[in-house]
């Protein structure tokens, strides 16, 4: 196994530091623009008032994501078609069918073992 040179080392190493800290950077910095647009600091309360600004918009995925275990539920109910409200089929599917095996060429049988 042959060394490499301590330049192209360096490299690789500088590559996978960037790798590692540039996600992380980009998401700060994402979110500092975000909240200077909104005039707002990020803050955790037990509740909220009319002078607190949203960081989010009101349909943020995020934030239905993490408070929807917290939602009161009703319990669901499954509602099913009544039996008079199906639709009846074709009275005639049985002509339909032999009308078109007459169309079709006779079936071949398959082919003798030698």
């Amino acid at each position: 196994m042959t060394q490499r040179p301590v330049a192209v080392r360096g490299l690789w190493l500088f590559a996978a530091a960037l790798q590692l800290l540039l996600p992380g950077s980009a998401a700060w910095a994402d979110a500092q623009l975000d909240a200077a647009g909104a005039h707002a600091t990020a803050h955790i309360e037990s509740h909220s008032t009319g002078s607190c600004a949203r960081v989010h918009p009101p349909d943020c995925a995020l934030c239905h994501f993490l408070t929807a275990p917290l939602t009161p539920r009703r319990p669901a109910t499954l509602r099913l078609a009544s039996a008079g409200a199906r639709v009846a089929p074709p009275a005639e599917p049985a002509r339909r069918l032999r009308t078109l095996a007459r169309l079709q060429p006779p079936p071949r049988a398959p082919p003798a073992l030698s």
